[in-house]
C-alpha cells in the first residue's frame, strides 16, 4: 500500500515533536493518556497498522512499512513507557487501580456538553448521587481510584466517579 502525502506529513510532525517529549524521559511525570500517547506514538512512526477506534482517531489507520517494528532505542524507550503504565495501574489511559498519595489532576472528556458526570458517595451506580462535574470540568484532583471508580475532588465537593470519562494531565 503506498502511503499518502498526507501520512508522509503526519509521520515527519510525529517526528518532529516526539522526540522532544522522549527526550525528557520523564515518564514517572505523565499521566496515563499522556503514557498511551507516548507509546502508541513510535508505533504509528513507524506505521503500525491500528485497528482500535481509539488509535485510528488520534494516529490514524497508518499501515506502511516498517509496519510497526520499532529499532533497539525505540523498543527501549516502550519498554519504559509500559513499566510506568503498570506503575500506575494504566488501562488504556485511565487509572484502573488504587493511585496512592493523590495530587493527580485530570478533566472530564467524554461527556455531552449538555449532560454531567455523577459524583457518587461511593464507588458503583448504587451510591447515592451527591453531585455532579461539569462536561468541561478541568482540575479535578484524583485521591485514590478502585477498579473503574475514582475517588475525586471538585471544589468542596468529595465522591466517586466512572474513570471512563476523567482523563489525568
Amino acid at each position: 500500500m503506498k502511503k499518502s502525502f498526507l501520512g508522509i506529513l503526519v509521520s515527519g510532525l510525529l517526528f518532529l515533536v516526539m522526540p522532544s517529549a522522549v527526550q525528557a524521559g520523564n515518564y514517572a511525570s505523565m499521566g496515563c493518556y499522556d503514557l498511551w500517547y507516548a507509546r502508541n506514538a513510535f508505533f504509528a512512526n513507524k506505521g503500525q497498522c491500528f485497528e482500535g477506534a481509539r488509535a485510528i482517531r488520534t494516529f490514524g489507520r497508518r499501515c506502511y512499512s516498517p509496519y510497526g517494528r520499532l529499532n533497539g532505542w525505540e523498543k527501549s524507550q516502550v519498554s519504559d513507557i509500559k513499566y510506568w503504565e503498570r506503575q500506575k495501574g494504566c488501562n488504556g489511559g485511565y487509572t484502573s487501580r488504587p493511585t496512592y498519595g493523590g495530587g493527580r489532576y485530570a478533566r472530564v472528556s467524554g461527556i455531552r456538553w449538555n449532560d454531567t458526570l455523577a459524583v457518587r458517595s461511593g464507588p458503583s451506580t448504587r451510591y447515592r448521587r451527591i453531585g455532579d462535574l461539569p462536561p468541561d470540568a478541568t482540575g479535578v484532583e484524583i485521591l485514590e481510584c478502585s477498579r473503574r471508580w475514582c475517588r475525586i475532588r471538585y471544589g468542596n465537593l468529595v465522591g466517586w466517579s466512572y474513570n471512563k470519562y476523567l482523563r489525568s494531565y
